[in-house]
């Protein structure tokens, strides 16, 4: 599911190949949705549940009033851990895992059109969202282009760290370092495809 032309997903995100390279991310737009836990948690379900409803208000919305489309591009997951959560080299706590969520917009995204749009989801009689606490999370992120290492991994989700050593192999022969965090691009349905055959992207964030 790489970009598609009228997507506002940079295509940096997306056009990764199995060799790993060092590529820069252009500035961008997105709403984001912070929290706390396991991917498998009910919370996070909720809160891709409440980014992609505004995510496609904001759209229907431009539709209505005459804006430019857009096409609701790939879920990006930004992933950490707090250094105390658990010992130097091991796997942190599933349920200590700190995330945001994001989905890109246009640049002309204004605060103002994410705080409307949120505010009809929440107030809509029988709406899906209608009244959800995860939809009043959502904000407007505007980020600065940054560098970061970067793959594409195909398999299971848990396979991941071999992946990383290997953009960390990478980073090293260059004489660069990356941050303890990473960002994960996902561009297949894990409902929909088999562990084996997934398609991530993964990234890690270069020291400036």
């Amino acid at each position: 599911m790489l970009r598609s032309p009228d997507s506002p997903t940079p295509v940096e995100l997306t056009d990764a190949k199995a060799t790993p390279d060092v590529i820069e991310v252009p500035s961008r737009s997105f709403i984001a949705i912070p929290g706390v836990g396991a991917p498998e948690s009910a919370d996070f379900a909720a809160s891709i549940g409440a980014l992609y409803g505004i995510a496609y208000g904001l759209k229907f919305s431009r539709k209505k009033t005459g804006g430019n489309d857009f096409k609701v591009g790939a879920l990006v997951g930004v992933w950490r851990a707090e250094a105390r959560a658990h010992p130097a080299g091991q796997q942190p706590p599933r349920d200590a895992w700190r995330w945001t969520l994001q989905l890109d917009m246009p640049p002309d995204v204004t605060d103002k059109d994410v705080q409307d749009t949120v505010s009809a989801a929440v107030a809509k009689k029988g709406g899906k969202l209608e009244g959800s606490p995860y939809v009043r999370r959502v904000t407007l992120v505007r980020q600065k282009a940054r560098r970061y290492g970067r793959i594409l991994h195909v398999g299971p989700y848990s396979d991941e760290p071999a992946s990383f050593a290997t953009i960390e192999s990478l980073l090293e022969s260059q004489g660069l370092k990356r941050e303890p965090w990473h960002v994960e691009v996902y561009l297949s349905d894990p409902g929909r495809v088999a562990p084996e055959k997934l398609k991530t992207v993964l990234l890690a964030p270069v020291i400036a």
